[in-house]
């Protein structure tokens, strides 16, 4: 298979179902946007559902990365749980499309919702649960909370914030604002006492 092929129809994707929806999107006009015949696509994913999922875990990939990268530049866990937050928020607000596709479409997608393992979102949470760690064995957060759970806390304060921004047609929020009073309420609530 050809692997440029392949990356033309990720990206054409990316903008089909950023522009169109996940439910409004056709893998014809994928293919359109990608300038492959109508059919390419087919050969190198099953579906729709699967194209989106293989965006979510590709893209996901250079995102880990880059984070873990950044945060490895940081040295308390109180940085690196700041430089979290605004790491995502400025990537949702420097890539519209992609963060379109990441907040909302891909909660479109059925497959994802209920058939999808997320290894690399898992893998993207267990950061925050690292930086939580951390922070408790150095003696900077408190040790009576769970990492399970606060990842998922600390996941869905931001994503329930990117999402607002990313379907808000005006934009007047500044992600960074956001980051700010997120890291702020979580930091207060993991302060040793």
């Amino acid at each position: 298979m050809d692997s440029k092929k392949r990356d033309k129809i990720l990206k054409a994707a990316i903008k089909v179902f950023a522009r169109d929806g996940f439910f409004n999107a056709k893998m014809e006009e994928i293919a359109s946007t990608a300038g492959v015949a109508t059919g390419t696509p087919y050969l190198y994913f099953k579906n729709k559902d699967d194209l989106l999922i293989s965006i979510f875990e590709e893209e996901m990939v250079p995102i880990i990365e880059n984070m873990r990268k950044k945060l490895s530049e940081l040295n308390s866990a109180r940085e690196k749980l700041t430089g979290f937050v605004n790491f995502h928020m400025d990537m949702v607000q420097k890539k519209p499309d992609m963060a379109q596709l990441l907040q909302v479409e891909l909660r479109q997608s059925n497959k994802f919702v209920h058939g999808y393992s997320g290894t690399k979102f898992k893998e993207y949470l267990a950061i925050i649960s690292d930086i939580l760690v951390q922070g408790q064995e150095e003696g900077e957060f408190r040790t009576d909370i769970n990492p399970t759970i606060f990842k998922q806390i600390l996941f869905g304060a931001i994503d329930e914030i990117a999402t607002n921004w990313t379907l808000s047609k005006t934009k007047k929020i500044k992600l960074t604002d956001s980051a700010d009073q997120i890291s702020k309420v979580i930091l207060e609530g993991l302060e040793v006492k």
